[in-house]
């Protein structure tokens, strides 16, 4: 029998499956590609974990948070009402000599685009193509956690040929309902964009498969930081604060503790697959075969971080 000839609910089984089908091939086939093995990430750098959960844009936006912390920057008010759209705070060089004595790159360069007071995510964002940010970019392709382009342009020729039989069928269904005088399509368009949505999801990937269990393993070896974030103290004494933004995002910061944290916080959108959620991952094995009974200290030790 044509399944293209079956009744709606009949119907919309046989896409339900042949849409787990296809998902299902898809990400074999990318669990195929991604087989290789790489070197073992060390968990030592702040930054690149929240390169490695959000991009440049993200990892950019920690960077700023820990130099205000530790009293580096210093946020210096537009004076402006907040409609006019010129009304973004400045953030500005606190001490000049401040380039010299910090230690990562990224921080340098942070630290030198505001030697003069500038709009903060203007700025920031203006940052993203940086050296420093290339470098964390091409240091995590290398170790197997983040998508290279060529391995991207792979997962979207797979990911097109799957949109193509998903979204194939279902109008083609549609079609053949509309011209039986049939209007009630309403459940196919759904599950065909659900189906769309998780093909996406699935197909164009912006971490590797081994970058989303390093970060799960980051996520359990401080599990308890979301716990502890209101009991956190600004000052810069420990990591815990770079760390639990890194690890879980600025969204996991108090603001009642870290007030500036609101000024960094990005208009509300989808970031590579990963939501800002401070909810934790107990449930996973860390890096360091320690899940949470005994790598979720916190801070900065644990893993030799």
């Amino acid at each position: 029998m044509n399944p293209l000839d079956l009744r709606g609910p009949e119907f919309l089984l046989f896409y339900t499956l042949f849409s787990a089908a296809v998902l299902l091939a898809l990400l074999l086939s990318r669990r195929l590609a991604e087989s290789r093995e790489g070197p073992h990430p060390p968990i030592e750098d702040p930054y690149l974990v929240a390169f490695l959960r959000g991009g440049a844009a993200e990892a950019l936006r920690v960077v700023t948070l820990s130099l205000m912390d530790r009293g580096l920057l210093a946020i210096k008010s537009s004076g402006l009402p907040a409609s006019s759209p010129d009304s973004e705070n400045r953030l500005e060089l606190a001490d000049p000599l401040a380039i010299d004595t910090v230690k990562r790159p990224i921080e340098k360069q942070v630290l030198a685009a505001f030697k003069t007071p500038s709009p903060i995510r203007a700025t920031l964002g203006a940052l993203e193509s940086c050296a420093a940010c290339r470098e964390y970019s091409s240091t995590l392709e290398q170790l197997g956690l983040l998508e290279t382009p060529e391995s991207l342009l792979a997962h979207q020729h797979r990911y097109w040929i799957a949109l193509f039989l998903l979204l194939g069928v279902a109008v083609l269904k549609i079609l053949i309902a509309l011209s039986r005088g049939r209007t009630n399509v309403f459940f196919l368009v759904l599950f065909s964009l659900v189906a769309v949505y998780l093909a996406f999801r699935i197909g164009v990937p912006f971490r590797t498969l081994r970058g989303d269990k390093f970060l799960q393993d980051v996520k359990s070896l401080f599990c308890n930081l979301p716990l502890r974030a209101p009991l956190l103290r600004p000052g810069g004494a420990t990591a815990d604060l770079v760390w639990l933004a890194s690890a879980y995002g600025l969204s996991a910061v108090s603001p009642a503790v870290f007030p500036h944290v609101s000024a960094l916080n990005p208009v509300r959108r989808a970031v590579y697959g990963d939501s800002y959620s401070a909810g934790t991952s107990c449930g996973s094995t860390s890096s360091c075969g320690g899940g949470c009974g005994g790598g979720c200290g916190g801070g900065c030790g644990g893993c030799g971080s």
